[in-house]
């Protein structure tokens, strides 16, 4: 008799009477009877999410890569320009890190992840379910709908303390989002290495042509230089007339001494016969002299003429130099200002292959899920409270 109603309580405890289920039945039917548009509007959405979320959806894997845009600090020591450039983020680098940011989550950099890349495969695995890969329940293939696809899951973003630029790509495979970050990082780290170049470019492309024009200017004036050498036949006229000059000056000075010689000669010895000679000397040197002096001075055959454009041309060959000079090192100052504004990306954290998925997040959404289905029915349930008290009034 013990043994019997043991075996009866243990088949009611497992569910075996079926008075035991049929109470269980009617408690359900009460439950939908008296509760039927909670059930509709509330428990039916979270339980179709709940089964899409366990028995559907496709796990997510992120990839994380933490970046930073700096920039080259040729200065030593402390002044009042690093202490502004370094405080409060602002100056060029904080606006190639903001260019950066934007360049990722922008239409070509998903263009180039497209064509370089494969990123319309990444989205369109076969294991992807139908609500998470692309294109979304049947919507266009155009790349609008894709771009708006793109940047739900790249996101970019900066850490306020920090200054780091966190990157964060999602697919439907752990190698799929390392793949796409890093490519995503070489992307920006080519864009700022044209910033660079285009910057470089700017600040050099100027001084570069005025060194370049005054190059062409000095070869011209040594073009006409040596073409004036060739018409006056002497390599350096002013040179060349310093051994002219010292024979004048001779003969100048034999003149002199003849003629101190004749004079004495004159008052001691009046009949000499040498004062005929030296006369002739005399007349000699005399003669001598204005035809050497004529050949320095006094036609346009002479040398002074020749000096005179050929110094000309020299000081205007000796001006064009140090405009050469003044250019080239204002060129020089160009380039070393462009290297000290270059800026590069430093990679603070790789790309990492993810071990588990962290999308979808069941819990979190089961919980949104309930209760903004929880609040509309609420809020529901009041306007058609409101309503029935106004129409019984």
């Amino acid at each position: 008799m013990n043994v019997d109603v043991y075996q009866e309580d243990r088949n009611q405890y497992q569910g075996n009477d079926p008075s035991f289920l049929t109470r269980v039945g009617n408690w359900f039917r009460n439950l939908i009877q008296n509760h039927l548009p909670f059930m509709i509007f509330v428990v039916l959405p979270t339980g179709l999410v709940f089964l899409y979320l366990t028995l559907i959806a496709t796990p997510q894997y992120i990839s994380e890569a933490h970046f930073v845009v700096r920039g080259r600090s040729g200065q030593s020591g402390i002044s009042l320009s690093n202490i502004l450039q370094s405080s409060g983020g602002s100056g060029a680098t904080s606006e190639n890190t903001y260019v950066v940011q934007d360049y990722m989550q922008s239409r070509d950099a998903a263009e180039l992840l497209i064509k370089q890349n494969s990123l319309l495969d990444v989205y369109r695995r076969p294991e992807a379910d139908f609500v998470a890969r692309y294109p979304m329940f049947g919507l266009p293939q155009d790349f609008e709908h894709f771009y708006k696809y793109y940047k739900r899951h790249v996101l970019v973003e900066q850490d306020s303390e920090t200054n780091i630029s966190i990157l964060t790509v999602r697919t439907f495979r752990a190698d799929d989002s390392q793949k796409i970050a890093r490519a995503l990082l070489d992307a920006g780290e080519n864009l700022v290495n044209d910033i660079n170049r285009r910057q470089r470019d700017n600040l050099i492309h100027a001084t570069l042509l005025e060194v370049q024009a005054s190059e062409a200017k000095l070869r011209d004036i040594n073009q006409k230089l040596a073409e004036y050498r060739n018409v006056i036949a002497l390599i350096d006229p002013m040179r060349q007339s310093v051994p002219m000059i010292s024979f004048v000056t001779t003969l100048q000075n034999m003149l002199t001494t003849t003629n101190m010689q004749l004079g004495q000669l004159r008052k001691s010895a009046p009949n000499s016969p040498l004062i005929a000679a030296y006369q002739r000397q005399a007349d000699i040197l005399t003669e001598q002299i204005k035809k050497s002096g004529g050949e320095i001075t006094g036609s346009n055959d002479s040398l002074v003429p020749k000096i005179t454009g050929y110094e000309d041309l020299m000081v205007q060959r000796e001006i064009q130099q140090r405009i050469l000079v003044s250019n080239v090192t204002s060129l020089e100052a160009a380039k070393q200002q462009a290297n000290q504004q270059m800026v590069y990306v430093d990679e603070v954290a790789q790309p990492n292959a993810a071990d588990w998925p962290e999308y979808p997040r069941n819990l979190l959404v089961l919980i949104i899920t309930f209760f903004s289905t929880l609040g509309l029915y609420i809020m529901g349930r009041l306007l058609v409270a409101g309503a029935q008290e106004r129409n019984i009034r």
